[in-house]
């Protein structure tokens, strides 16, 4: 008997009906990243291991519990990205971006890899849609980038809400950790392994939590918003207020702070809001130190992440159906001699940019127009023996069943003249 080969755990085959969903997101997202003037970049699936422990942090449970780690044959350290903007800061860094006009606008739809527990929405190999901006340190940028994101989920009909926090400067953050290392110090004996870890490299990472139990003592721990400097606090009410200017319904979170190290002041997450849904389907914040940190000049940035399976998943709870494209010609060939024939119409037809559909192994002409009818086609082109004789072939409106018999040369003209084109 033999082996019947199946898909790894966790990841997942995207067929035909799961393609026009995934190309209505990403085109949509496609389409509002150059309407405001962003540029695509893409990054290599592998990079430096090291690329992401300095980046993202060492004690994050990406980094010590999810990534997909390998030694290549000379022996390098090399990790499937698990996240793509530290891969888009060293590719700025490397090829000179820094020198472009500011800002930097960069856009990416890219797979990410994480070893975690398969569910609905999250794979093991999964997908983003990122921007990033780069050389922008003005609160009017991190209200452009929070609108993207809103723009995109209202353009794809997804009604959601804002979560949003400042971590503050590095030196706000500094002074609410020493406090937050302090109340989490009096509660050790209740954490886990791992919080006992953070609380030693980095306590944040501790509210970040999805241990129940650890949730508690989360509660009621201090809240960072109280421990921002004037200018930081300043910074965020600025941001919220343009927020509710331009109608972008948001909600305080002060517990939310990313689950990367490479976050600064302001921090957010998009939340869907349909009725029975509240799940994240993505987030970012502002990472003013990662271009310095990794070697390149100090430079300030924001961006975010939105995974294509999250959105992808609640346009399914939502029944949405994407609307079809179906075909402005079917060609029919009947007869021994048509086959030929039609086929060089076909393809004239799509180089000319017309939709057109065939299926020439189906023999009788009315299995061919069932078809063309089921696929919703404008028009059948018909071709016999006959017609491919004369260099002529039939035109039939399948709507109202009138024909017309037109020469091939002037067919392009023909369909395009009836399409309205």
């Amino acid at each position: 008997m033999s082996k019947k080969y199946q898909k790894p755990r966790g990841m997942q085959d995207l067929l035909p009906t799961d393609q026009k969903l995934w190309s209505f997101i990403t085109e949509t997202f496609v389409q509002i990243c150059r309407q405001s003037g962003a540029e695509r970049i893409s990054t290599p699936i592998i990079e430096s291991t090291e690329l992401f422990t300095r980046a993202v942090g060492e004690e994050t449970e990406v980094v010590s519990k999810e990534m997909y780690t390998f030694k290549d044959r000379s022996d390098n350290s090399l990790t499937l990205k698990p996240e793509s903007t530290a891969g888009v800061v060293r590719a700025y860094i490397e090829n000179g971006m820094g020198s472009l006009p500011k800002p930097v606008t960069l856009y990416y739809i890219e797979p990410h890899f994480r070893y975690e527990r398969p569910q609905a929405g999250r794979y093991r190999q999964h997908h983003q849609l990122g921007f990033e901006v780069f050389g922008d340190s003005t609160t009017t940028a991190d209200v452009h980038v929070i609108a993207m994101g809103a723009r995109l989920l209202n353009n794809l009909g997804i009604a959601h809400k804002v979560l949003i926090n400042s971590i503050g400067s590095p030196e706000d953050r500094q002074r609410y950790i020493e406090v937050l290392k302090s109340y989490f110090e009096a509660h050790r004996y209740k954490l886990p392994e791992i919080n006992k870890a953070q609380l030693e490299s980095n306590p944040l990472r501790i509210l970040d939590t999805k241990d129940e139990a650890v949730m508690e003592l989360v509660e009621g721990a201090p809240h960072i918003i109280d421990y921002l400097s004037k200018e930081s606090a300043e910074r965020f009410q600025s941001i919220l207020e343009m927020l509710e200017g331009c109608g972008i319904e948001y909600e305080l979170n002060t517990r939310l702070v990313r689950g990367l190290d490479y976050y600064n002041d302001i921090v957010f997450e998009y939340i869907a809001s349909r009725e029975g849904a509240s799940f994240s389907v993505g987030g970012g914040g502002r990472y003013d130190g990662l271009v310095e940190q990794l070697g390149g000049v100090a430079t300030s940035a924001i961006g975010f992440g939105l995974g294509i399976e999250r959105i992808k998943l609640e346009l399914e709870e939502m029944s949405y159906v994407p609307e079809a494209i179906n075909p402005d010609v079917f060609v029919v060939a009947i007869g021994k001699d048509a086959s030929l024939s039609a086929e060089v119409v076909l393809e004239k037809l799509l180089n000319a940019g017309i939709r057109v559909r065939s299926n020439f192994s189906k023999k009788s002409m009315g299995d061919q127009l069932a078809l063309a009818d089921k696929l919703g086609a404008k028009y059948a082109v018909v071709i016999g023996d006959r017609e491919a004789q004369q260099n002529e072939a039939i035109i039939k409106d399948m709507a109202s069943g009138n024909q017309q018999v037109d020469k091939q040369d002037k067919l392009i003209d023909t369909i395009r003249t009836s399409l309205g084109a």
